[in-house]
């Protein structure tokens, strides 16, 4: 039996895939992106008097560990972990 390629195109498979993504890039680079950020979004992005107030707690207490001053109240350290696992 004598199987001829007659009629047949010569398709490299690869070469289309190729095009393709050439096809899908160029289509891609026409397009911009963009970004909104709603007003929500912006008056978060300020800080509330709230976080001022714990950032400088935070800040307070990081001195006290490097001066090497801190002390932890096991008590209250202690009621605390028992009433997260209660809950």
């Amino acid at each position: 039996m004598k199987i001829s390629n007659i009629g047949l195109n010569q398709v490299n498979p690869y070469k289309r895939n190729q095009q393709q993504t050439e096809k899908v890039q160029n289509a891609t680079k026409t397009t911009a992106d963009q970004l909104e950020i709603s007003s929500v979004a912006k008056s978060m992005q300020t800080k509330s008097p709230v976080e001022v107030e714990q950032a400088e707690r935070v800040e307070a207490i990081k001195a006290q560990i490097d001066a090497g001053t801190y002390k932890v109240d096991a008590k209250q350290l202690a009621s605390n972990i028992l009433n997260y696992y209660r809950i």
